[in-house]
């Protein structure tokens, strides 16, 4: 695979192999790299509602006779048609090799992957939020703010090993015994200019043993266990989370009953997660967590008629919270946030229910779902409307909460010949939770749809789609809405032979109106906004 775009001048390149070494081995590699230059942006870096706040504040420190500062702030608030310090550069590398013998198989695997890449902020201010303007002078040359430092980027290397395996039990009550599992030793830098500030290290490694049982009359399922071991280190002025240890281990079990049409699934799972800082703040937390679900679904259509599916899952789950959510304290360099965690948080638990039909009906494939959560102590980070070293601070927190969403899509032929088919595509995604005090749920996505016509040709395939996404206005305190956007899309894809031995030649052209858009759910939307228009070739061969 080879490929390029124009919105970021990216260039990168990747390759696959597999190789058969004898009747009962394969052998694989892969490698790719990938490079990025700062994306093109449609309008300004920042929001109005950002701009308007560096103007303001440019205006008071010209008038305390701070012109330089202000100049600064006024360069920060006009920056526009590019996103600064958003490059990129990644290089993976992959390797492995499968035994197989009847029903039964045995393979270990290596991946390399070494990225590094810019943390975007706004020019002439550098890595702040609104209110480090607020501090005087003196402060800021004593706490060395980060507006005076060079650009600040992340060098990330990770080395993983994994194990995956299936042995054929016979004909006994378990069919088969599977096995996987993986070690993986991660170390990610962050670099202020050519500084090194804080260093993270995360080394772990996690396993699954799973028996399958046989199939007894309308009885089928597998019951087994995982285990996962992490340890967590952090080196450096701004290591917000304190070196940790979390161990968790999990018996689980899912069952399926089959009677022709109707259908009952079974879950349960028992979790243990322990988390230990105690060498680094003195505090350790255990954790027992239980969750289960029973599902029934009815086959409405099989045959000529399709294969759609109804069905109703009641689900009740919970969740210990992480390292992160209990013992942050300080600036978290990617999201430009000052997060406090909380020591007492106990266990998410909720209730769920779901409705769902899926399947295809005819040509036409279909898949929809309602459903409802109810949470007691959910977990969430929420803007307190303090600061801390310029920063805004935000403090995971637990308050009962509701969710109620919609999602939807379809897929189905609109016209066909012998040689042409037209389909069309639709999806829709809606979302709103809402805590117990009646205030919005944080970063809640808004109300998506999109729908795309593609028109296929015997070795052309022609798309064009739309994606729309409504504001954002429905917002916990202290937090900014987020205006709408349209993206339009389109993409030619040239497929000269069928089968196995295949080569495509894909043209694209994204958000082909230059349209500005931001993520709601996104920390850093106030001044990173999603890329403009993209015009994209990439080349894909398999022999």
């Amino acid at each position: 695979m080879a490929g390029f775009d124009t919105v970021s001048n990216r260039r990168e390149g990747g390759l696959s192999v597999d190789v058969p070494v004898g009747d009962n081995l394969a052998f694989h590699v892969d490698g790719s790299y990938r490079n990025t230059d700062d994306l093109e942006i449609p309008g300004y870096v920042a929001t109005d509602r950002l701009r308007a706040q560096l103007l303001e504040s440019a205006a008071e420190e010209e008038a305390e006779g701070h012109l330089d500062e202000a100049e600064e702030l006024r360069e920060g608030a006009n920056a526009r048609g590019t996103l600064p310090n958003s490059w990129t550069e990644t290089y993976t590398l992959g390797t492995g090799l499968a035994y197989f013998s009847g029903n039964s198989s045995l393979g270990v695997s290596f991946d390399y992957y070494d990225t590094n890449y810019g943390i975007p902020g706004l020019p002439g201010v550098g890595h702040v939020h609104e209110g480090d303007h607020d501090h005087d002078h003196e402060e800021e040359d004593d706490d060395h703010a980060h507006g005076e430092e060079g650009p600040v980027s992340i060098g990330m290397k990770r080395y993983r090993a994994d194990l995956k395996g299936v042995l054929d039990l016979g004909d006994g009550f378990f069919d088969e015994l599977r096995t996987r599992w993986g070690y993986s030793d991660y170390t990610h830098t962050e670099f202020e200019g050519d500084d090194v500030g804080t260093v993270f290290d995360v080394e772990g490694v996690e396993g699954r043993v799973e028996l399958v049982q046989s199939r007894r009359g309308n009885l089928q399922g597998s019951v087994g266990g995982q285990y996962s071991h992490t340890n967590f280190s952090a080196i450096g002025e701004e290591a917000f989370v304190p070196s940790n240890t979390t161990d968790s281990f999990a018996l689980f079990t899912v069952q399926e009953l089959d009677f022709d049409r109707f259908e009952v699934e079974l879950g349960a799972r028992y979790e243990h997660t322990g988390v230990d800082a105690s060498d680094s703040i003195g505090v350790s937390r255990d954790f027992d967590t239980f969750s289960g679900a029973i599902g029934a679904s009815y086959t409405l259509t099989d045959g000529a008629a399709g294969d759609l599916r109804a069905g109703v899952n009641l689900s009740r789950a919970e969740r210990a919270p992480s390292a992160q959510e209990l013992f942050a304290e300080g600036p978290h360099v990617a999201t430009q946030q000052f997060e406090i965690g909380s020591p007492t948080l106990g266990t998410e638990r909720s209730w769920g229910v779901e409705g769902y039909v899926r399947g295809n009906l005819g040509p036409a494939l279909l898949s929809a779902s309602v459903y409802r959560n109810w949470f007691n102590d959910f977990i969430f980070l929420s803007d307190t409307g303090a600061e801390e070293d310029g920063l805004e601070v935000f403090q995971f927190l637990q308050q009962n909460a509701d969710q109620f969403g919609i999602e939807a899509e379809a897929s189905m032929p609109v016209f066909e010949t012998n040689d042409f088919k037209l389909l069309a595509d639709v999806r829709g995604d809606y979302v709103r939770a809402t805590l117990a005090d009646g205030s919005p749920v944080p970063r809640i996505p808004p109300l998506s749809l999109s729908g795309a016509l593609e028109g296929q040709f015997e070795h052309v395939d022609v798309r064009a789609e739309v994606e729309w996404f409504d504001k954002q206005d429905r917002v916990s305190e202290h937090e900014a809405p987020t205006d709408g956007y349209t993206f339009v899309n389109a993409s030619v894809a040239w497929h000269p032979f069928e089968g196995a031995d295949n080569l495509t030649i894909l043209a694209q052209v994204d958000n082909i109106f230059d349209v500005e858009g931001r993520r709601h759910t996104s920390f850093t939307k106030e001044f990173v906004p999603l890329p403009g228009r993209n015009f994209k070739l990439t080349a894909r061969l398999s022999l």
